[in-house]
């Protein structure tokens, strides 16, 4: 049944759904999850964030994969890390997602099942409503591309979804 409004989208940002991401394991290409529960930027401790594939048992702790030089100078370098948040892959890996499929030249994703049905109900809504908040520039309503909100690519987009929620299920 299609929904006439959808109210959240404003308010939700896509780093809501980042604690627990359905990535493509390195190992055996099966689903794995990447589980970073208690992630907040600036305050992370990467012996917290772990792949995990129950595929395989393919396993790894953030803190073992090697740091990224951010800044370097005659003087000093600054190693860290780059987390992703975006396009195909975890934000913490960097692994391609489990949920996620050229659809007419353009790649839809998500991050995981709660993810993908919260694209869902935007997607198929026919008002999707800011209830009288502000302008945010990074909620999920205002990132979106067109392509994903056009009217006429709705039923494809969510003939995509249905195929991907059987994806996540059969495996």
């Amino acid at each position: 049944m299609t929904n006439l409004r959808f109210r959240d989208a404003y308010q939700t940002l896509t780093y809501d759904f980042i604690k627990d991401v359905l990535v493509v394991c390195p190992n055996c290409e099966q689903k794995a999850l990447v589980k970073a529960s208690d992630f907040s930027f600036g305050k992370t401790n990467e012996n917290d964030i772990r792949l995990v594939c129950s595929s395989c048992g393919h396993s790894k702790i953030l803190s073992e994969m090697p740091t990224s030089i951010i800044y370097s100078s005659d003087e000093r370098i600054i190693s860290g890390r780059h987390y992703y948040v975006g396009g195909g892959i975890d934000p913490f890996f960097h692994l391609p997602l489990w949920l996620s499929e050229n659809l007419n030249g353009n790649l839809f994703w998500a991050y995981n099942i709660e993810h993908i049905e919260f694209l869902e109900n935007h997607i198929q809504a026919k008002l999707r409503e800011r209830n009288g908040i502000e302008y945010r520039n990074k909620s999920i309503g205002s990132r979106l591309p067109k392509w994903m909100t056009s009217k006429k690519n709705r039923e494809s987009i969510l003939k995509s979804i249905e195929k991907l929620k059987r994806k996540n299920k059969c495996t």
